[in-house]
């Protein structure tokens, strides 16, 4: 059996539970993709702002998502967003993690999303990066990869979890 990746005080989402909000990590390119009103991961950042999960966030990834939003999007984009992180700090878990896992071998700066999610007790680090995927082997963690458009299928537009899926490719289910 394995452990929990994170504290326990939190108390366990149980599978099949869709009242529970789970916690999650967003890559970078995902939070990106999903500002623009027409973005096409909009859906995300539109959940978050309802309250249908949680936005795990540490000072390193913040600091990721400042760099970046202001490279692409000006001051004001990072503004914006931090202003909605502050506005909906219910939906935000903040963490600074103690341990670091050094679970992604092959880009190790991924290992900041790794060792926020195991700090913040997430289920999942939304992400298109395959790096991630070193996670489906990992025995140590029980935090998983999932592709957004999954995540917003499984989570977002059906109001259920996002069991078991991960960065496997969408498949046709005919």
């Amino acid at each position: 059996s394995r452990q929990r990746s994170g504290p326990s005080a939190r108390g366990i989402r149980m599978a099949g539970d869709v009242t529970a909000r789970p916690a999650i990590v967003l890559d970078t390119n995902v939070l990106v993709q999903s500002i623009p009103s027409r973005g096409r991961f909009r859906p995300i950042l539109e959940g978050f702002d309802v309250g249908r999960f949680l936005m795990v966030v540490s000072h390193e990834i913040l600091i990721e998502y400042e760099e970046i939003l202001r490279a692409i999007g000006g001051p004001s984009a990072w503004s914006a967003f931090e202003s909605l992180l502050e506005f909906r700090e219910e939906h935000v878990r903040r963490v600074e993690p103690t341990y670091f896992w050094r679970a992604i071998v092959h880009d190790p700066d991924d290992n900041t999303f790794v060792d926020a999610a195991v700090a913040g007790d997430a289920e999942w680090i939304v992400t298109e990066d395959t790096h991630f995927q070193a996670l489906e082997i990992e025995t140590r963690l029980t935090v998983r990869p999932i592709q957004p458009t999954r995540f917003i299928a499984r989570y977002l537009e059906s109001g259920g979890p996002p069991e078991l899926d991960t960065l496997a490719p969408d498949r046709d289910d005919r």
